[in-house]
């Protein structure tokens, strides 16, 4: 069974994806990736998680995005995926990759200052 919800979860982040880039005009959603999907146990609702590049005003408005193309996005994608129950989508944002920036960023400084100390030596 959890394997299922893993294969669902990849083809609704798959069709998401896909509706973004061909089938929504909405400029609000044009930097977003869709990371991937997690459905629930019981089919019923499912998490989208996106990232978009820059701070907090892109993220508000990429979410805003999301909120008035739902329905659109939801229409479109359950077209081709054909499941029994029809999940309820909500969007959200994944600053995982901010993160792993953020602490790569920490590791050269801390490359660097290393390379530096053993030239001075």
């Amino acid at each position: 069974m959890i394997e299922r919800n893993k294969r669902v979860g990849e083809l609704i982040a798959r069709e998401v994806s896909l509706v973004l880039e061909f089938k929504v005009n909405d400029n609000r959603l044009k930097n977003v990736t869709i990371i991937g999907a997690e459905v629930s146990k019981d089919l019923k609702f499912c998490k989208v998680f996106f990232s978009v590049i820059g701070f907090e005003k892109e993220i508000k408005k990429a979410l805003d995005g999301f909120k008035s193309s739902k329905n659109f996005i939801k229409r479109e994608i359950f077209s081709k995926v054909l499941l029994r129950v029809v999940p309820e989508i909500t969007f959200e944002y994944y600053n995982g990759l901010q993160k792993a920036s953020e602490i790569n960023r920490i590791i050269n400084e801390h490359n660097l200052a290393d390379r530096k100390s053993v030239l001075k030596d």
